[in-house]
């Protein structure tokens, strides 16, 4: 199994986490990144120097909205060989590709399934697509009975062709992605609508299990620093999709296992303690001064409540 990373500009600083936290498992894995620069250029050569760590590259250098995997997903370099797909919010809490399922994997793609009984409310619109709206593009659509965030999946390498994505993705043009009325969030709703149409027409295998735990949940809070520690406890993935996010890592939720893995990261690097301190300076200007904006924003409704 290889591992490939999205990062950007914006996000390199939990990517930094991320590689940390799959080499405290597993330190052979192949680990690969794929670099998007629309937000700006950036230099990922501490990491692959460091952690052994390799850049996937293409003339497109400049992607956006997670085009950059899928890119991934169609090249024929990689055709066949065994992936995981991540986005840079997540950690590893355990040995989770020592489970049976990834061991012996044997399909297309498995992702982490998520159940929903209600794909018409507002939150699946939100999330997803909205099911009228789709409905109308393909009078053919019928809901799944799942849904799969797409930070996180397991796959085989070119598991899907260009052609197969053409309508709803443009390989050299920009913008990347099209019909934003029916998919409004890029992969996400593409991948959602597609995926499991392909899997009834037998053109992919499509698995679901449940390895990706949302970081807001009341299981992420329940899992200590002893069991990430130990590996055997949660063979899974902790994912910070929608939630706080900041390189000032006690601001936000199971800030502790965090820490552990920046400490983690930071041990294997030279001048470590100014480097890190170097990297937060910014971070922490813009989140006090966003603070500060939300409390003068406030502040009029609460003299008017005082009176």
């Amino acid at each position: 199994m290889n591992i490939v990373i999205n990062v950007t500009k914006h996000d390199i600083w939990f990517c930094r986490i991320c590689v940390a936290s799959i080499r405290f498992y597993y330190p052979d894995v192949k680990i690969f990144l794929l670099k998007d620069e629309l937000p700006g250029k950036f230099s990922t050569r501490e990491i692959e120097e460091t952690w052994s760590v390799h850049v996937i590259e293409y003339p497109v250098k400049r992607f956006g909205m997670s085009a950059a995997k899928i890119h991934f997903y169609c090249d024929q370099r990689f055709a066949g060989q065994r992936f995981l797909v991540l986005d840079s919010d997540i950690v590893f809490t355990g040995r989770l590709l020592d489970e049976k399922y990834v061991e012996d994997f044997n399909c297309d793609v498995i992702v982490s399934e998520e159940t929903f009984s209600d794909p018409g409310s507002e939150w699946f619109k939100r999330t997803y697509f909205d099911c009228k709206q789709l409905k109308k593009y393909d009078p053919n659509y019928t809901y799944a009975g799942f849904t799969f965030n797409c930070g996180q999946i397991f796959c085989l390498g070119n598991f899907i062709k260009k052609e197969t994505l053409a309508p709803y993705f443009s390989f050299n043009g920009s913008p990347s992605w099209k019909r934003l009325d029916v998919f409004p969030m890029h992969d996400q709703s593409v991948l959602n609508y597609l995926l499991p149409q392909l899997s009834k027409q037998g053109s992919i295998q499509l698995k679901g299990k449940d390895f990706m735990i949302w970081s807001e949940t009341k299981k992420a809070r329940g899992i200590t620093l002893d069991a990430v520690k130990s590996g055997t406890h949660y063979p899974n993935l902790i994912h910070w999709a929608g939630a706080l996010r900041t390189p000032l890592l006690v601001s936000m939720s199971n800030k502790e296992i965090l820490l552990f893995f920046e400490n983690y990261y930071y041990s294997k690097i030279s001048f470590a303690r100014l480097k890190r301190t170097i990297r937060k300076v910014n971070p922490g200007i813009k989140h006090l001064i966003k603070l500060l904006m939300l409390t003068l924003r406030d502040f009029p409704s609460k003299r008017r409540t005082l009176k």
